[in-house]
């Protein structure tokens, strides 16, 4: 596991050296109380310490492969952006139960590509979300799939609000604004139809890119662009990611959801390290949670076996 906390630290103060010493316990604990949350409580209890890293609000970029799925938990309520492919959908249920989380406030497909949507009806048949945003789609790139069919016949089964949002459109959660940056207008793929999403709190701004790749990218570049945290578009497929929007952003750390098979392109990982970039990639550390509190923010990783044990 890593933690780091603040936006300028360069070493973690004496709490977090002391819950260093002890992290080791976490899968042991894991293994004996049946939610995240106690294992973490335990683990601070033993380590002296008052607060967990799941304190608050946090962000979760799950790790499911070479797909999309992020948690937003605030309060025992959650947001969830995209769901990896049909077979995360299990995965997250089990993974919202042990975080204790008792509904869906918001459940956001950024673009109807099946490793972005695949296992949202399998969440929604267990958390109906009280509103479903999505992208406004050209018609002839919605897709034919069993999964946007399931997911369709499931958001009509259980009545859930639909709304197809563009820029401008914003959401209150907890201490957090979510705002939709873009699309500003129809691209030629379903990537470039990816909702992007800018996530603020505590004065910090989380950036979530979808699959935009640099056609998109071009739409939204300016200076409200500017972010402490990148959620790397596409995987960090080298159709995303370009200098341009790195020199807008200007982000300290980066995180990337990417699988074991289909890592992140060399070439963004070099345009990350020469913009002094902090990079999480799923596919070595697994699920990356971000806390944001007011005093700054803070990483730390659950192995691979955490999300589906």
């Amino acid at each position: 596991m890593e933690t780091k906390t603040g936006r300028k630290e360069k070493g973690p103060g004496r709490p977090v050296k002391i819950a260093a010493l002890v992290i080791s316990l976490l899968c042991l604990l894991s293994a004996l109380v049946p939610t995240v949350q106690e294992a973490w409580k335990s683990l601070y209890r033993l380590a002296g310490l008052a607060e967990t890293p799941l304190s608050g609000f946090t962000v979760h970029f799950l790790d499911v492969g070479s797909a999309d799925a992020a948690l937003l938990c605030f309060d025992g309520s959650a947001v969830l952006v995209d769901s990896g492919t049909y077979d995360s959908g299990r995965e997250i249920v089990r993974y919202l139960h042990r975080m204790e989380i008792q509904n869906l406030a918001l459940a956001v497909n950024t673009h109807p590509d099946n490793d972005h949507l695949g296992g949202m009806a399998e969440v929604i048949e267990d958390f109906p979300p009280a509103q479903f945003w999505e992208s406004e789609i050209p018609e002839e790139l919605i897709p034919d799939t069993e999964e946007y069919r399931l997911l369709r016949t499931c958001l009509n089964e259980k009545k859930i609000p639909v709304e197809k949002v563009s820029a401008g459109k914003r959401f209150s959660f907890g201490p957090a604004e979510i705002e939709v940056l873009g699309p500003t207008q129809p691209g030629s793929t379903s990537n470039n139809n990816s909702l992007i999403l800018m996530i603020t709190c505590y004065g910090k701004r989380l950036l979530m890119m979808g699959d935009a790749e640099e056609e998109e990218e071009e739409q939204v570049l300016g200076e409200s662009l500017n972010c402490d945290v990148l959620k790397v578009g596409h995987h960090g497929s080298n159709t995303s990611t370009g200098r341009k929007l790195l020199k807008w952003t200007s982000p300290e750390y980066a995180v990337i959801s990417a699988g074991e098979r289909q890592p992140a392109n060399e070439k963004v990982l070099q345009r990350l390290e020469e913009n002094e970039i902090q990079v999480f990639q799923t596919n070595e550390v697994g699920t990356v949670v971000l806390t944001i509190q007011e005093s700054g923010l803070s990483f730390f990783t659950l192995n691979h076996n955490d999300l589906s044990s």
